[in-house]
């Protein structure tokens, strides 16, 4: 059988797989092929990879004609992805979504470049469509919320280079969403908002960065608060932020950290019930935590600004299993100051002894530090040596691991 005797339903999956300006051309093939675009239920658009001719429609006109000749029972993915933005007009953008919207669309992405000709702002037709799944937002200005906002479907939300007028609209616009599970936020920073509150219930997935080029000064009256007693697994790297406040996390919570400006000692006091942990944390002078990790089983500490963490982390993790050091971190490169010197403590810490298996050392360096670190943890703990390789990355840069194992009597 060949693949034109297919039915449209297969033809169509197919179709689903690749970019839609190559879908619209599958028409040409032939007379069988002339109708098949107008079933699938996607446009995924992106300006920027759009092969201009001569005869060939602009942008705005493709989006248009693609919307007005679909014929799908429903158009269940809209993906806008704009730079070029000095060629649509705000009517063109709301025009495209209040179609999406009547249409049931369940997966949108509205992706603006940053320097736009005409401020975009969130679309008023979305504050009432329930059937919403998945929503992505770059470079959008939300100045208000509507009281009656309730997006009830809505499980993913993505906000990029996002514009609120004030702290008030950003906990307002997360409000509305009660199902909301994943929440991904990128380049918040601006004068309009100091404190990003993020007050979800059920919350399950959270990843914040706000990622700032070698070393900058922060600003400490910006930061967030993080309320979400559902949180499973939390990522944040800020290299900006002047407080960071978790304010309600569950147990059993797995955590990436990645801060250079707040209250350190706080801020792991409030994760002293979770499972996983990876820190790029600079402690702050004559630090000391109050309570244990009696959950932690897995910790990975930056070596460039957390390797002072090392000590009081193992002296408060009885079932610790696993260690991981590394100095692959983006968030410490080009720093300056960001740690003092590790220093050999008295006391061994019980986990060595008892529970920790293992411990690997991403692109070590042999230093006189590191060495000491590492002849620490085989003299102390059931450890012995068990690997060291190079490993390269793309075929240029190369960095050594160091394995160590428990010992098997």
């Amino acid at each position: 059988m060949g693949i034109n005797e297919l039915c449209d339903d297969l033809l169509v999956k197919i179709l689903l797989q690749i970019p839609t300006e190559e879908v619209v051309a599958t028409s040409l093939l032939s007379r069988r092929w002339r109708s098949v675009w107008k079933l699938v239920p996607k446009l995924d658009f992106r300006d920027y990879s759009y092969k201009y001719h001569a005869t060939s429609a602009v942008p705005s006109e493709f989006i248009d004609k693609f919307l007005e000749r679909n014929v799908a029972p429903a158009l269940e993915t809209l993906h806008l992805n704009l730079y070029h933005l000095r060629d649509y007009s705000p009517e063109s953008f709301e025009k495209w979504v209040n179609v999406a919207v009547a249409r049931n669309v369940l997966d949108l992405n509205l992706l603006y470049c940053l320097h736009c000709r005409y401020p975009i702002r969130f679309p008023t037709s979305l504050y009432t469509h329930e059937t919403l799944v998945v929503l992505r937002l770059r470079g959008t200005i939300i100045d208000d919320v509507p009281s009656k906002t309730r997006l009830r479907s809505l499980k993913t939300l993505s906000l990029r280079d996002m514009s609120f007028s004030s702290d008030q609209t950003v906990d307002r616009f997360l409000s509305c969403f009660p199902v909301l599970e994943t929440l991904v936020v990128r380049g918040w920073i601006a004068s309009n908002v100091k404190t990003y509150s993020i007050r979800v219930a059920s919350l399950r997935s959270l990843d914040v960065e706000e990622l700032v080029g070698g070393y900058a000064d922060p600003r400490y009256d910006h930061g967030y608060v993080i309320d979400a007693p559902r949180l499973k697994f939390l990522h944040m790297v800020d290299h900006f932020s002047g407080f960071c406040s978790l304010v309600n996390v569950p147990e059993e919570l797995e955590a990436e950290i990645h801060l250079r400006f707040c209250d350190s000692d706080k801020l792991l006091g409030s994760l002293t019930s979770a499972k996983q942990l990876s820190l790029c944390l600079k402690p702050q002078m004559d630090s000391c935590l109050k309570g244990d990790f009696d959950q932690l089983v897995f910790l990975e500490l930056c070596v460039m600004c957390s390797l002072d963490w090392l000590n009081v982390i193992l002296e408060h993790s009885p079932k610790l299993r696993a260690l991981r050091l590394s100095r692959t971190r983006h968030s410490c490169q080009n720093s300056r100051n960001v740690r003092t010197n590790w220093e050999r403590p008295t006391c061994i810490a019980e986990c060595l002894t008892s529970s920790l298996e293992t411990v690997e050392w991403i692109a070590y360096e042999g230093t006189e530090e590191e060495e000491n670190v590492v002849k620490y943890l085989l003299e102390n703990g059931n450890l012995c040596f068990k690997k060291r390789w190079r490993k390269a990355i793309y075929g240029k840069f190369s960095y050594e691991i160091l394995r160590l194992g428990a010992e098997r009597g």
